[in-house]
């Protein structure tokens, strides 16, 4: 941590950028109006979420040193998981080599807890700053400075900021991009620090280890031979990887970065992806075609909503327009949608996102169709919040 904080203090030390969150500011301020303004909706929707951050108040802070298995470093500071879609050959005796099997989990991924163990950071972190911006409760604040201190900043267990060894497949030794995806857990959890800053439980040396932790990221994500050729995906990993540079931009306090990896990156890359009608061909070939399609349009969401700090809104694109068109009816009806889909469907998770486009683009057609659907299956705690006008 020394040599990441040598490397990025001068720009720590700069000035606080204007707090930008995961979601569209304008809907935290309109749900924390309501909610103290005593209305029914935000009132219920923020119990739910108070009943559920009892848990998380409780909750032993995870690292990415609590593993057995170390990953090929010998660092147990390394992040690792193993990719979910590939499986043994059950006709070898050391079940290589691995072969891939679309939409079909491999249970062997929970032999690495990091993948767990940092989607509970990112959600936990995700509900208390929320929490914390909307009650004023410090106790929210104080938890979410505890998880975020262990896993970013703890000095003797603290993750290095890289993801060199994730999402491996037992039997490979090349390098691969694909497993960065999972940074978006990361940078979830990143971007709630920015939740909870007017808070004493966050404090100022925290803020600065924090953007220089953030800002090696970014520099990893950017330069190494695993970064290079996720930058290169065509897919949803693409836009992904796209979003995870705009959160680590934002939690560095580079706010000019964020603008240009949204306008000059995302924007063109999305641009390619979707065809003429609307719909993402990549998308539509796999096994879970309408999960990947919304995951695509998830990977805008996250960086649309950071992006605004920047004063760009990938929502009035054309293409992300046309895109959200396609794919709208079926949010409503998912029985209809004519493409492979081998599982169940969270039909939250494409209400959360007609609610929020719609409400940005002055969709009133999408905000509509959001409330008939209901922001509860299959969407986070805080989005259920966020959303509360629609549940």
């Amino acid at each position: 941590m020394k040599r990441i904080l040598i490397l990025f203090l001068s720009a720590s030390l700069t000035a606080p950028a204007a707090a930008q969150y995961l979601f569209d500011a304008a809907q935290a301020d309109r749900l924390t109006a309501a909610w103290r303004a005593g209305d029914e909706r935000a009132v219920e929707a923020v119990a739910q979420a108070q009943t559920q951050a009892e848990e998380l108040l409780a909750m032993t802070p995870a690292t990415v040193a609590d593993k057995t298995v170390l990953p090929p470093s010998g660092d147990a500071r390394d992040y690792m998981t193993l990719s979910p879609y590939w499986w043994p050959d059950p006709s070898t005796a050391d079940g290589l080599p691995y072969a891939r099997r679309d939409g079909e989990r491999n249970p062997e991924v929970y032999d690495c807890p990091e993948r767990e163990s940092a989607d509970r950071l990112g959600k936990a972190a995700r509900t208390l700053g929320l929490l914390y911006r909307v009650t004023g409760e410090e106790r929210y604040a104080a938890k979410c400075a505890e998880l975020l201190r262990a896993w970013f900043l703890d000095p003797e267990r603290g993750m290095n900021p890289n993801l060199t060894y994730a999402q491996l497949i037992r039997g490979r030794k090349s390098i691969r991009g694909t497993g960065i995806i999972d940074g978006r857990r990361l940078g979830y959890a990143l971007c709630s620090a920015r939740l909870i800053e007017a808070s004493p439980a966050w404090r100022a040396e925290d803020r600065a280890e924090l953007k220089a932790w953030a800002g090696a990221f970014l520099y990893w994500l950017e330069h190494s031979v695993n970064g290079r050729k996720e930058f290169a995906a065509a897919n949803n990993h693409g836009l992904w990887y796209d979003a995870i540079r705009i959160m680590a931009a934002s939690a560095a306090g580079e706010r000019e970065r964020v603008r240009e990896i949204a306008e000059r990156s995302l924007a063109p890359r999305f641009a390619r992806q979707v065809a003429a009608d609307g719909s993402l061909p990549e998308e539509l070939a796999r096994t879970l075609s309408l999960h990947y399609t919304t995951f695509a349009l998830e990977a805008l969401s996250v960086a649309r909503n950071v992006a605004l700090e920047s004063g760009y809104d990938l929502w009035t694109l054309p293409e992300v327009q046309r895109a959200l068109a396609f794919v709208a009816p079926y949010y409503e009806h998912p029985d209809a949608w004519p493409h492979r889909q081998i599982k169940p469907f969270e039909r939250g998770r494409g209400a959360a996102l007609l609610y929020e486009a719609g409400q940005a683009s002055g969709r009133t057609e999408w905000v509509e169709a959001a409330r008939r659907i209901g922001c509860r299956d299959g969407v986070p705690q805080d989005v259920r919040m966020i959303c509360f006008l629609v549940n």
